[in-house]
């Protein structure tokens, strides 16, 4: 698997039209995309690639493992423990949980799309991703 230019991001999200639209206009802007419904999905598609996303957009609320666990579980796993998460979630202190799980940068719901490519280049470019 090679990656996108502008590097791949792995969009964890259960709502499955916010994660179509989250992928298509990230893909049209030259990032590679792979989807995830949950943070178990989410796990088996990391455990699977040969090579990291340049950032993990996150839900928080999903059913099965939800994003504070996901991000837990990213933290515990050295492999994955520099990885840039975007939180994006639409409770009012999406800001606070954010922080609290050490988030590249976060967006509450409903994000505009500008916003949304502009978080995602952000936690890729340190990584060398740059749409």
């Amino acid at each position: 698997m090679t990656q996108a230019p502008g590097g791949d991001v792995l969009i964890v999200e259960d709502d499955p039209a916010l994660r179509e639209v989250y992928g298509e206009v990230l893909a049209g802007e030259g990032f590679g995309i792979r989807l995830a419904a949950n943070g178990h999905e989410a796990l088996a598609l990391l455990n699977a690639a040969p090579e990291l996303p340049c950032a993990i957009l996150l839900d928080l609320r999903m059913p099965g493992m939800n994003g504070w666990e996901l991000a837990d579980r990213l933290r515990d796993t050295v492999r994955w423990q520099r990885l840039p998460i975007v939180v994006i979630a639409a409770h009012y202190l999406v800001a606070d949980e954010a922080e609290r799980i050490g988030a590249a940068s976060w967006l509450q719901k409903p994000v505009t799309l500008d916003r949304l490519v502009a978080a995602v280049r952000g936690a890729c470019a340190p990584l060398g991703g740059a749409a």
